[in-house]
């Protein structure tokens, strides 16, 4: 009797960690918290009328996510990406996605189920931008692209890349930099995902050089902008 007492109240902690982490996130994503500001567990525990735990658990999880830093002595507060940070993001991605291609060509030729996979996550992309204002759900178009590039670097049978990727990817997210990413731009990528299948399946190394160059550095000259403009409007 005891023990399940102890394993009920276990889960109520949980499920407030989680209710507290998505709030957070969602409040961070938006700029309700400004770049590294800092983030008091006593002050959200008094806010969200819990104890200091869950508030621990759900600050936790957003530093494994990189939006949130837990500096010694200081405490967490929220992550600021800097320019220098974002350019070398795009620099791994080009550096990782240009290295594997010639095995990723290799197995989209044979794995008749990963091929399937990221056709369906293409076609689900088209779907999404055609339907909607995407820039209305920056959240939704950015799980769809974190889908298409993970099953893509997949394809490199290179695991260790893979988790350099999803560790990089929401760092640029909760910067609040993506949030600001316009429709057309989400359209622009859909189209360069396309052009990047193509020369995939067609066993085109060189044309899929090209299609993963030009969509990394495109993506790169939007994000740039965005946070310089973000940066000039918040001062």
């Amino acid at each position: 009797m005891e023990e399940k007492k102890e394993q009920t109240l276990e889960n109520k902690k949980s499920t407030l960690a989680n209710q507290i982490y998505q709030e957070l996130k969602d409040s961070i994503t938006k700029k309700g918290y400004s770049p590294g500001e800092k983030l008091n567990i006593k002050e959200l525990a008094r806010k969200y009328n819990v104890s200091d735990t869950p508030v621990k658990q759900a600050l936790q999880r957003l530093a494994d996510e990189k939006m949130v830093i837990n500096i010694p002595n200081k405490g967490m507060s929220v992550r600021a990406l800097t320019p220098h940070e974002l350019n070398d993001i795009f620099d791994m991605r080009l550096m990782m996605d240009t290295f594997f291609t010639k095995d990723i060509i290799s197995t989209l030729n044979y794995n008749d189920s990963l091929r399937q996979q990221l056709v369906d996550s293409l076609e689900a992309q088209k779907a999404f931008v055609q339907a909607c204002e995407s820039s209305l759900h920056p959240e939704s178009y950015f799980s769809m692209d974190m889908e298409f590039h993970t099953l893509f670097l997949t394809a490199s049978g290179n695991q260790k890349a893979v988790d350099v990727f999803i560790n990089l990817q929401p760092f640029t997210y909760a910067s609040g930099t993506y949030l600001n990413q316009p429709h057309t731009r989400d359209c622009e990528c859909v189209n360069e995902h396309e052009e990047i299948l193509k020369a995939a399946f067609a066993g085109d190394l060189d044309g899929l050089n090209r299609a993963v160059k030009t969509h990394i550095e495109n993506s790169r000259r939007a994000l740039q902008l965005i946070f310089k403009v973000n940066q000039m409007v918040s001062h």
